[in-house]
């Protein structure tokens, strides 16, 4: 007899690129008792087949998960066979909700200061600036400093959060790439900036602007991505809504009754009359309709 093989559907939180999906999916298929695993990015969700009846499987995957950097979101309660429960949806539309709330937040922020960053590095170049000086090259420093440091500390934490989460597992990703260049030219701007004699004068230049612009634009990308994902999860739950709540079973005995559609199993006998909605996927057994 072959073992029972069911299908989870589970939250993951933290990917931001392909090399997240081919992680998580790699240490997902590690695990004994998972026969395959796919991961959706834009979902942001996983679908593992397992074999039924180990208690401890959800565990092992959210360790897994945890191991490799990122998090495995449990449902509070296991749902039935096939069925998508519509209060995961709206917890998983309140993730999206809110964190797409945080990037419209940093972009503004990011965007703001580094459109002043930008539009002073630029004009300290030019003949009008150099010829009347309004305020010395060392103060202009200190002024994009501070301003540069708003940027790399509000909006840009979340790249140097997940560089070392990931960096602590021997891993690296798109966020390690934004951390390391922002963060080397931002470093070296700030020694500039506050310890000149620390540095040939030759190499006196800074780079906040690079830094600052970098965040925003990554910050512009991450958040129409998060847009997206939030208009997918609002049409999910204009479906969920079509869902029938209740089903008609037969019973052993040949009766019929109504029943929650969240609480049928497997082996369940559905009666589906002419003009209703199919609660579940399902095998037709019998019967015939206009």
């Amino acid at each position: 007899m072959e073992p029972r093989i069911a299908t989870l559907s589970l939250p993951i939180e933290g990917m931001t690129c392909a090399s997240c999906v081919a992680r998580v999916e790699k240490a997902l298929l590690k695990i004994d008792g998972v026969e395959s695993a796919s991961v959706n990015l834009a979902t942001e969700k996983a679908s593992v087949r397992v074999s039924a009846g180990d208690a401890g499987m959800l565990g092992k995957l959210k360790t897994a998960v945890e191991e490799a950097g990122y998090t495995l979101v449990l449902p509070a309660s296991e749902p039935a066979a096939g069925m998508a429960p519509e209060s995961e949806h709206a917890r998983s539309a309140e993730r999206k909700e809110h964190e797409y709330g945080l990037l419209k937040r940093d972009f503004a922020i990011s965007a703001s200061f580094g459109a002043f960053i930008m539009g002073a590095s630029m004009l300290s170049m030019t003949a009008w600036w150099m010829r009347t000086e309004p305020v010395s090259i060392g103060t202009l420093n200190t002024i994009l400093f501070l301003a540069a440091s708003v940027v790399m500390f509000i909006p840009g934490k979340r790249f140097f959060r997940a560089a070392f989460t990931i960096a602590r597992h021997g891993q690296a990703d798109m966020n390690t790439l934004v951390a390391t260049g922002t963060g080397v030219a931002y470093v070296f701007s700030s020694v500039v900036t506050l310890f000149p004699q620390a540095l040939p004068v030759h190499v006196h230049n800074v780079y906040f602007d690079t830094a600052s612009t970098i965040i925003a634009l990554i910050v512009l990308g991450r958040m129409l991505e998060a847009r997206a994902k939030l208009r997918t999860a609002d049409a999910m739950k204009s479906l969920l809504k079509l869902q029938p709540r209740t089903a008609r079973i037969k019973t052993p005995e040949g009766s019929e009754r109504d029943v929650d559609a969240a609480s049928l199993a497997v082996d369940d006998v559905i009666i589906v009359r002419p003009g209703e909605k199919i609660p579940v996927d399902g095998v037709v057994i019998a019967g015939s309709t206009s």
